[in-house]
């Protein structure tokens, strides 16, 4: 049997590495879910994580890429803030408002104050009381005196009673309080209020640093 010889072929080439927008995009959904856990499990906003976030980018965009450029660089760097971004969504939603309900409904404080505000809402109070506060609104509202006027006495049967409710109540009932009355405050807030309250200059600084470090590790440069 004779060999036959081709020519004019094209040698093989070497394969190509994966997509670095894919291989970046699957490890900021692993970052975000492990940051969100983090944040649950330790109850702090965890905001030094973006600089390692952009650190970890940028090595896996720089690995998928044949070869890093600048352009990989910028791919990291921009997948650090998007990733940080929804990160911080991510954390309002399934972290930082269950947290919040779950402080709230283990704080005294906070539960007087819901009690009273439903107690007010609902003319809940005792008989004599609630006779009262329909007959004089006036004295609720009465801040003469530095709160201390003819309105003072009846404020504190209120609170009193607010107090008494709160230390009688189950779980189950301040928990329905606290989604009653904080859903409603955070309705009235806003998303957006709530999200920016979660950023200060620090975790600016960290998502900065972050970028920078992804900009770099994304080029393939240590």
């Amino acid at each position: 049997m004779t060999t036959v010889r081709v020519y004019g072929g094209k040698a093989g080439t070497k394969p190509d590495g994966g997509s670095p927008l894919l291989a970046g995009l699957l490890a900021a959904i692993g970052i975000i879910v492990a940051w969100v856990g983090l944040v649950y499990v330790t109850h702090h906003p965890v905001g030094i994580a973006a600089w390692g976030v952009g650190g970890l980018l940028g090595i896996v965009v720089a690995k998928a890429a044949k070869p890093p450029t600048k352009a990989t660089g910028a791919l990291a760097a921009g997948l650090t803030l998007v990733t940080a971004l929804l990160a911080k969504v991510v954390v309002v939603v399934v972290a930082l408002q269950p947290m919040l309900r779950q402080e709230l409904a283990n704080d005294p404080a906070a539960l007087t104050m819901l009690f009273l505000l439903e107690k007010t809402e609902q003319k809940s109070f005792s008989p004599e009381l609630q006779a009262t506060i329909n007959a004089r609104p006036d004295l609720v509202t009465d801040t003469t005196f530095f709160g201390f006027g003819p309105g003072h006495e009846l404020r504190e049967k209120m609170i009193d009673e607010a107090v008494a409710a709160a230390k009688a109540s189950s779980f189950d009932e301040r928990k329905r309080l606290v989604h009653k009355h904080y859903d409603r405050f955070l309705d009235k807030l806003g998303f957006g209020v709530l999200l920016l309250a979660t950023f200060g200059l620090l975790d600016l600084l960290w998502i900065g640093l972050g970028m920078s470090t992804a900009w770099t590790l994304g080029q393939g440069r240590i």
